[in-house]
């Protein structure tokens, strides 16, 4: 028994390949449960979000191919074959975490586009990243899948390195998560831009950091990569003390996944709202005040000038009566008044004979 040599695949890594990834994938169906609560259309992000679910399960298709070919805990084959077999799939595993990673930065930066649609500003700064995440993306994949020459180097040690293994994996997860913590700050300028009170703004952006814990798995990683991997340049025999950062390889975009997933869950909880929903009530209340206050501006002026435009004043903060002569139809009086329903319909026109015309449409607003 003295003789077995430890692998790669260990018992704890299949259990986190198995339960984080069902994890990552409950978070997914409770946010499409929100979206149908909240009779929401499925949106970009949400498909996003999909695909990096599937790059992140092939990090775990991967590890159990791997442990039924060499073994779990301790290698069933020869360990020479063994830790060839670890070594490609160290190698393997660093490709399928960059597109895993990429895609679940890119799914949250399109989330923030579409609740700050009607900011112009915010928007091309949204694509704007988008497009640096995707360099990133395809820039790291590329450099980790050719640092050796040839790419079977790798596992073999056969050939030369065209980068140092170390600094490059250290300068992946290390970018990550600078990357991880300008996705998070990105929307808070414009949250607290909003008009409502500051502790209102503390909360909303509160909800967008609650997947700041995704941070602290990279961070994990980045330490047990500084330890392991020149462990593994120095000595293929030590492939096994890669274990660890294995399954924090596997951790790390199902923890993104989930942190992505969070914010989307306001529906699910009694009183809850999306976010989306929270940033339109508080632009509706501030847009119905500007209205309100151009309109009796506008009233004032047209009294003070007296050209003739009369209004009757305002009878509620949503009802809005207009009379103006105009000589293009006959010399009639001609009334139009908008108001708001009381019941469920939709938006309402009628034409009466004595010139009147009536607009009703229902109106939500939400009072803070």
């Amino acid at each position: 028994m003295s003789d077995k040599v430890p692998t790669l695949i260990t018992t704890p890594l299949l259990v986190v390949s198995v339960v984080i990834p069902l994890l990552s994938l409950g978070s997914i169906i409770l946010r499409f449960k929100a979206r149908k609560l909240s009779r929401m259309p499925v949106q970009p992000d949400d498909w996003w979000i999909i695909a990096s679910w599937i790059f992140a399960f092939s990090l775990s298709i991967n590890s159990w191919v791997f442990g039924a070919i060499a073994g779990i805990d301790y290698y069933k084959i020869d360990p020479i074959v063994g830790t060839t077999d670890s070594l490609k799939c160290i190698l393997i595993s660093s490709c399928l975490v960059q597109p895993a990673l990429t895609v679940v930065k890119i799914s949250i930066l399109l989330f923030y586009k579409r609740i700050f649609s009607r900011d112009k500003k915010f928007q091309i700064a949204v694509w704007i990243a988008i497009a640096l995440v995707s360099c990133w993306g395809i820039l790291f994949f590329w450099l980790v899948l050719l640092e050796s020459d040839p790419i079977s180097g790798s596992w073999t040690g056969e050939g030369v390195f065209r980068f140092d293994p170390t600094p490059l994996a250290l300068a992946q997860v290390g970018t990550s998560i600078g990357l991880d913590i300008v996705v998070l700050i990105f929307p808070l300028p414009v949250i607290f831009g909003l008009h409502m009170a500051f502790r209102k703004k503390v909360a909303v952006g509160l909800i967008f950091w609650l997947g700041a814990f995704c941070c602290v798995a990279a961070i994990i990683r980045l330490v047990l990569v500084s330890r392991s991997l020149q462990q593994v340049v120095e000595s293929q025999n030590a492939v096994y003390t890669q274990s660890i950062q294995f399954i924090f390889m596997i951790v790390e975009p199902n923890c993104s996944i989930i942190a992505a997933c969070l914010p989307c869950y306001g529906p699910l909880m009694a009183g809850g709202r999306l976010p989306e929903s929270i940033i339109r009530s508080v632009r509706s209340v501030f847009s119905l005040r500007s209205l309100r206050s151009r309109l009796s501006g506008s009233r004032n002026a047209e009294l003070t000038n007296g050209t003739g435009t009369d209004f009757q004043g305002l009878k509620s903060d949503s009802q809005l009566e207009l009379n103006e002569h105009t000589g293009n139809w006959s010399r009639a009086e001609h009334d139009v008044q908008i108001g708001v329903a009381s019941d469920k319909s939709d938006v309402k026109a009628h034409a009466i004979n004595d010139g009147v015309i009536n607009v009703t449409r229902d109106i939500n607003v939400d009072r803070y």
